[in-house]
C-alpha cells in the first residue's frame, strides 16, 4: 500500500509534535498503571495494619500518579490537537493548491455538493488522527508494559491481560469498523443527496417554485432526513455493541487476572500485599483501550475519505505552469492546429482562429461541443493536448498563467458572487478601481436598475448572490471583465438571460472600449449579428460558419 502522498508530507512537517503527543499519551497511560497498581497494593497492605510511617512512601507515590495522570492527559490532548490541526493545515494547503487550478479548468469542485464532500473528507481524515491514531498506540504502549508487569507479578495473568489486550484493541476496532461501514457510507450518501438538495434549491429555487415542485422537494428532504436518521441510529447502535463488547471482554480478562492472582497467592507465589496489583493493572491498561472500539466506528469512512482526498493528487495537472516572468507583448492572440483531450477521448482538434486588436467574433455551436472549454484554453485555466497558442507572438508554454490572463479575461456564464459587498464584488478585477469606476462600468452593462434598487447602493452586501437574476450575474461578470481592462475578453455565453435590446447595447458597449477584441461562445442571433468573424465548433472541428 503506498504512502498518503498528502497527509504522509504533512505528518512528517509536524512529526516532532505528534512524537512529543505520542510520548505524552504513553507516559499518561504509564502514570494511570502506576496509580492503579499503587493504589492496589496501598489498599490491601492498609488493610493489614502496619505502621503508618510504613504507607507513607506508597501514598506519596498514588499521589505523584495522580497529579502526574492529571497533567500527562492534558499535555497529551494539548499536543495531540495541536498536531492533528497543524497537520490538516497542510493537509487543507496541499489540497487547495491541488484544487485550485481544476476548478477553473472545469475539473474540479464547481459546486456546494462536491466543496462540501471535499472539506468532509479532509476533516474525516483528522478525527483518524486525533480520536484512532493517537489513543490506538499510546493504550498499546501502555498495554504492553501492563502486560511486562502483570507477568513478573503473575506470570499467568501475562497470557490472559495480552489476550484481553488483543481483544480490545485490535478485535474491536476491526469489529467496528467493518460493522460501522455500512452505516457510516449510508450517513455520507444522504449527507452528500441533501446538500445537492439544497444546492439545487438554491440555484433554481425560482423555478422550482414556479413548476409547483415544493411539495415534492418536502417529500424528498423528509425522505432524506430519514435516511440520514436511520443511518445514525444504526451507527449508534454499532459503537454502543463495540463499547458494550469492550466492556464485557474488560469484565472477562480482569475476572481471568484476579483468578490467576488468587491461586498464585494460594500457592505462596505472591506477596498478599499485591493481590489485588494484577487486576487493578488490567483494568486500567484494558479502560484506556477501551475508548479505541467506539472511534472506529467510521474508520472504514475515513479511509475511504483519505482515499479520496490522495486521489485529488493523481489528477492530470490541466496546466503546466512555467518560471518564466516573461510579458507577453502587444500583440495578436493566434491558435493554430489546437486540439484538446478530456478523459481520453479527443474533444476537439486542429482548431484555428486569430483576434486582432478591436476584432469581435463568435464561436457558436450545439451544446457539449466544447465551446466553454475552449474558453478556459484561450485564458489558460487548460492546456492543449496538440497545437500551439501564442500571445503576441510568445508561445503560452513560455507564459504563466496569471501573464496570460493579464492580457486575455474570461467571464464566464455563471460568474460568481461573493458573500460581500458590490463594490468589492466588482473590485476583485480592479482592487483599486475609484467609485466612479464601478459606477461606469454598472452603467455599462445596463445595471443601473440594479444599483438604484439596492438599499445601501455599492455597500449593500449581495450574501452570494441572493436576490439576482442569471442575468444580472452575468452582467456583474461583464462589468468586471471591463474594469480589469484587458485587450482580448472572452465572453461565455454573455447574453444568456437578457432581452435582445440589453444583449446588443452590453456588447456594444464592451466591443467599443479601447479596441477591446471580444470572443463571443455563444448561440444567440443577437451575438452573432455583432461579429464580423463566426466560427461553428461542431463534430470536433471548428470552422467559418455560414453569413446570415
Amino acid at each position: 500500500m503506498r504512502a498518503s502522498p498528502i497527509l504522509g508530507p504533512a505528518l512528517a512537517r509536524e512529526r516532532t509534535t505528534l512524537t512529543r503527543a505520542l510520548a505524552a499519551g504513553v507516559a499518561m497511560g504509564l502514570a494511570t498503571l502506576g496509580l492503579a497498581g499503587t493504589s492496589g497494593w496501598l489498599i490491601v497492605r492498609a488493610a493489614q495494619r502496619p505502621p503508618v510511617l510504613a504507607l507513607s512512601v506508597p501514598m506519596g507515590l498514588v499521589q505523584l500518579f495522580a497529579l502526574a495522570k492529571a497533567g500527562l492527559r492534558y499535555l497529551e490532548r494539548t499536543e495531540t490537537h495541536r498536531g492533528a490541526l497543524a497537520t490538516m493545515g497542510h493537509v487543507r494547503a496541499s489540497v487547495a493548491r491541488v484544487v485550485e487550478p481544476l476548478a477553473p479548468a472545469g475539473l474540479g469542485p464547481r459546486s456546494a455538493e462536491v466543496v462540501d464532500a471535499v472539506v468532509r473528507d479532509v476533516e474525516r481524515v483528522q478525527s483518524v488522527l486525533a480520536a484512532v491514531a493517537g489513543p490506538l498506540l499510546a493504550s498499546a504502549a501502555a498495554g504492553l508494559v501492563g502486560v511486562a508487569v502483570s507477568g513478573l507479578l503473575v506470570p499467568a495473568s501475562a497470557g490472559a491481560l495480552g489476550v484481553g489486550l488483543l481483544a480490545v484493541l485490535v478485535g474491536g476496532p476491526a469489529l467496528a469498523a467493518r460493522a460501522g461501514a455500512r452505516a457510516e457510507r449510508e450517513a455520507e450518501a444522504a449527507r452528500r443527496d441533501l446538500v445537492a438538495l439544497f444546492d439545487d434549491a438554491a440555484q433554481a429555487g425560482e423555478e422550482l417554485a414556479l413548476n409547483g415542485a415544493g411539495p415534492r422537494l418536502r417529500a424528498r428532504l423528509d425522505a432524506l432526513e430519514d435516511r440520514h436518521d436511520a443511518a445514525a441510529r444504526r451507527r449508534a447502535r454499532v459503537g454502543g455493541l463495540t463499547a458494550g463488547l469492550a466492556a464485557l471482554a474488560t469484565g472477562l480478562t480482569a475476572l481471568a487476572v484476579a483468578l490467576a492472582s488468587v491461586r498464585a497467592l494460594e500457592a505462596g507465589r505472591l506477596a498478599p500485599a499485591l493481590v489485588a496489583a494484577p487486576t487493578l493493572l488490567a483494568l486500567a491498561a484494558l479502560e484506556m483501550a477501551g475508548s479505541v472500539a467506539p472511534a472506529a466506528v467510521g474508520l472504514a469512512a475515513d479511509r475511504d475519505a483519505l482515499a479520496r482526498v490522495d486521489a485529488l493528487c493523481d489528477r492530470p495537472t490541466p496546466v503546466r505552469e512555467t518560471a518564466s516572468g516573461t510579458s507577453p507583448p502587444p500583440g495578436a492572440l493566434r491558435a493554430a492546429g489546437v486540439g484538446v483531450e478530456l478523459a481520453g477521448a479527443v474533444l476537439w482538434r486542429d482548431v484555428a482562429l486569430a483576434l486582432e486588436a478591436g476584432d469581435v467574433a463568435v464561436v457558436a455551436g450545439p451544446s457539449g461541443s466544447g465551446k466553454t472549454t475552449l474558453a478556459r484554453v484561450l485564458a489558460r485555466f487548460l492546456d492543449p493536448t496538440a497545437g500551439a497558442l501564442e500571445l503576441g507572438g510568445v508561445d503560452y508554454r513560455d507564459l504563466a498563467g496569471e501573464a496570460v490572463r493579464s492580457r486575455v479575461g474570461l467571464s464566464e456564464d455563471e460568474p460568481h458572487v461573493f458573500d460581500t459587498t458590490l463594490a468589492a464584488n466588482l473590485r476583485v478585477a480592479a482592487p483599486g478601481a475609484t467609485e466612479a469606476d464601478l459606477l461606469g462600468a454598472l452603467e455599462a452593462v445596463e445595471l443601473g436598475d440594479l444599483l438604484d434598487r439596492l438599499p445601501e447602493g455599492l455597500a449593500t452586501r449581495l450574501a452570494h448572490g441572493a436576490g439576482l437574476s442569471g442575468g444580472e450575474r452575468r452582467r456583474l461578470g461583464l462589468a468586471r471583465e471591463l474594469l480589469a481592462d484587458r485587450p482580448f475578453a472572452v465572453l461565455d455565453e454573455p447574453t444568456e438571460g437578457l432581452d435582445e435590446e440589453t444583449a446588443r447595447a452590453v456588447l456594444e458597449r464592451l466591443a467599443g472600449e479601447r479596441g477591446r477584441a471580444l470572443l463571443i461562445v455563444s448561440h444567440h442571433d443577437t451575438d452573432l449579428a455583432l461579429a464580423a468573424s463566426r466560427w461553428r465548433l461542431e463534430g470536433g472541428t471548428l470552422r467559418v460558419a455560414p453569413a446570415g
